[in-house]
């Protein structure tokens, strides 16, 4: 009747219209969970002893050194930005950026704690402690690990201030 056989279709317009709408969703969710760990990041070095006697300026240049900047926005308007955008950084790298926060944190904490010491010389410095990692099974595991890190940190701290890591 209205000769629809014969109409040009294309059937994967929509599948990709989807696809783009999905990866824009997965991409903003991944920029709004890395802006969220590098602002927790941020208060948790604000609240350091050692961060906070480093100027503002010396701050802003190990939380760049380490990567801790906030991620610049997502530019995403058309199909061509957000190829750009995946090629610039994909989703598996996204979730790699979350997951080095933490481990960053612990950089800047110990690039504050080095510049102090070449700044105040060696008396008071900052130590860092390594915390030792693995499964506790049972009750007792826990204590004698508790009690391995409690001498190691008040042995440390003897010292002067600490940085556990």
């Amino acid at each position: 009747q209205q000769r629809a056989l014969l109409a040009e279709t294309d059937p994967v317009a929509p599948l990709a219209a989807r696809l783009a709408a999905a990866l824009r969703e997965a991409l903003a969710a991944a920029h709004r969970a890395l802006a969220e760990a590098v602002e927790r990041a941020g208060a948790a070095l604000a609240g350091d002893a050692t961060w906070s006697r480093l100027d503002a300026a010396a701050q802003k240049g190990v939380r760049r050194r380490v990567g801790l900047d906030a991620p610049p926005p997502l530019s995403v308007a058309t199909d061509a930005d957000l190829l750009r955008t995946l090629d610039a950084r994909p989703l598996a790298a996204w979730r790699s950026e979350l997951d080095a926060a933490g481990a960053r944190t612990a950089r800047a904490l110990e690039e504050a704690a080095t510049r102090l010491r070449e700044q105040d010389g060696p008396a008071g410095t900052t130590t860092m402690v390594e915390v030792r990692r693995g499964t506790l099974a049972d009750e007792a595991a826990v204590r004698r690990w508790l009690e391995e890190q409690e001498r190691k940190l008040l042995e440390a701290v003897r010292k002067g201030p600490v940085i556990v890591r």
